[in-house]
């Protein structure tokens, strides 16, 4: 029990059910089944590019541009299939087309990281201003409202539907699923595969991996493919959800900042580990509860930044001193020693 409550994935849960908690009570609606749909929709879409940012970090390197390559692959594939007229095409090419251009555009970024060694932080930043000004001034700035069939279908499927108390109706998208799938299979690679500990490996110490035999470039270049398939898979998702397509979504393109909020808040206490998938998942789950619920307990919404920051400090805090904890404890038994 003690080390259970030591875990830092569970102290973040915690930290969820006290606000969920003290949430409910201020505004008892916030509780309902209609307020769960509702975080579970805006949870789908940020939850998938967390993952995306997650992968990088555990490399040990910085992406501000998958928000960006999300919404470049999406915009370009509707804006295709729209323009020619390609009405009828199944999800699973629309979700391809966009995976490709996502893996190829993510490519591009470990070229620059991993063969020409540019810092990543800088790498991806240039790429994301690339293509903002190529989504612009290469494909259209027009905005896309309507989108292929199959994509319609999809983002206007539920699983369920509730009321708020004030007659309000919120679905449960089905597109959740995708998400959730999304998950298990990442966290199934990262923590159960070979390649999940050459990961985190390179991330701990890149050298180090390398001198014990692992191919660096190589798994890099398999972790950025990966990060694509998230990204295109997000952006299609996020465009279905809204059912249009935006060159430059503000709900997307420019919250880089939090999918990596939402990672550093659920990366556990060892200094090794840059990420894991249930503390993602936990941080997103957080963060979306905050930012949609403020309204509706009285806060007004210019508040939000500042209360989900004392939020991601006060769990960074918590972390820390679980991490500076533990560091005391195994010097004082290495002295005794």
């Amino acid at each position: 029990m003690k080390k259970l409550l030591k875990n830092s994935q569970f102290a973040l849960f915690l930290l969820l059910v006290a606000t969920v908690i003290i949430f409910g009570i201020i505004n008892p609606d916030i509780l309902s089944a209609a307020s769960l749909f509702a975080l579970a929709r805006t949870c789908a879409v940020p939850a998938i590019f967390a993952l995306a940012i997650m992968v990088i970090m555990i490399l040990g390197e910085l992406d501000m541009s998958f928000c960006m390559i999300g919404a470049f692959a999406a915009y370009a594939t509707m804006y295709f299939l729209t323009s020619e007229g390609y009405m009828e095409v199944p999800l699973i090419l629309i979700f391809a087309m966009s995976i490709l251009i996502g893996v190829i555009l993510q490519l591009f970024n470990w070229v620059l990281i991993d063969r020409l060694k540019m810092k990543s932080f800088i790498a991806t930043l240039g790429t994301q201003t690339f293509l903002k000004g190529a989504v612009l001034a290469f494909v259209s700035s027009s905005y896309i409202y309507t989108l292929p069939n199959s994509a319609v279908k999809f983002g206007s499927t539920y699983m369920a539907t509730a009321k708020y108390g004030s007659g309000v109706e919120s679905q449960l998208p089905s597109a959740i699923l995708l998400t959730l799938a999304m998950y298990f299979i990442l966290h199934m690679v990262l923590e159960h595969t070979n390649f999940g500990r050459k990961l985190y490996a390179i991330g701990g110490d890149a050298d180090a991996a390398k001198r014990a035999g692992i191919a660096v470039s190589r798994t890099r270049f398999w972790a950025f493919i990966i990060v694509g398939i998230i990204c295109g898979t997000g952006g299609v998702i996020h465009n279905c959800l809204g059912r249009c397509s935006l060159p430059m979504p503000t709900d997307l393109v420019g919250q880089e900042l939090n999918g990596m909020a939402a990672v550093v808040l659920g990366r556990g206490a060892s200094m090794r580990a840059r990420g894991t998938v249930i503390g993602t998942f936990l941080g997103v789950l957080l963060l979306q509860f905050i930012s949609n619920n403020l309204i509706m307990i009285g806060v007004p919404s210019y508040y939000q930044d500042f209360v989900t920051g004392v939020i991601v400090f006060l769990g960074l805090v918590s972390q820390s001193r679980q991490r500076n904890g533990g560091s005391n404890k195994k010097e004082k038994k290495e002295a005794m020693a």
